[in-house]
């Protein structure tokens, strides 16, 4: 199973009135893990900012387990759970440096034509 894991820069005004990492935080970590893995771990071959055939996100779900605070340092692992007809299905942790996990994300990529503007099947070559 390919998991890849990026950095994560904590910036002040992630923080908010508590000193904790904002909740809507995490979604642009998790944005920043996803192009990460598509970068990295899917095939080299595809180009997914310029090509017509596309992932798009259509689903997201967190579960906010441990707070995180600006001087945390955190990373965002992202591991493919599944592939369907027309979807890709991720796991991404937000995990600190001791391996602890903070935050817990799934979320549903979706195959997306932009001429058609319709979904269609994962071709093979896509999936890692």
């Amino acid at each position: 199973m390919n998991k890849h894991r990026l950095a994560l820069q904590i910036r002040f005004n992630d923080i908010d009135m508590l000193g904790h990492v904002n909740n809507v935080m995490f979604g642009h970590y998790c944005d920043a893990g996803r192009y990460g893995f598509m970068r990295d771990i899917m095939p080299h071959n595809m180009d997914f900012m310029n090509d017509h055939k596309v992932l798009i996100l259509v689903h997201t779900e967190f579960d906010f387990m441990v707070p995180c605070f600006i001087t945390d340092q955190l990373f965002v692992e992202t591991t493919l759970e599944k592939t369907g007809e027309k979807s890709v299905h991720l796991i991404q942790e937000i995990v600190d440096d001791k391996g602890l996990v903070r935050v817990r994300s799934r979320s549903v990529m979706s195959t997306y034509d932009k001429k058609t503007g319709k979904s269609f099947p994962v071709p093979k070559e896509w999936i890692p």
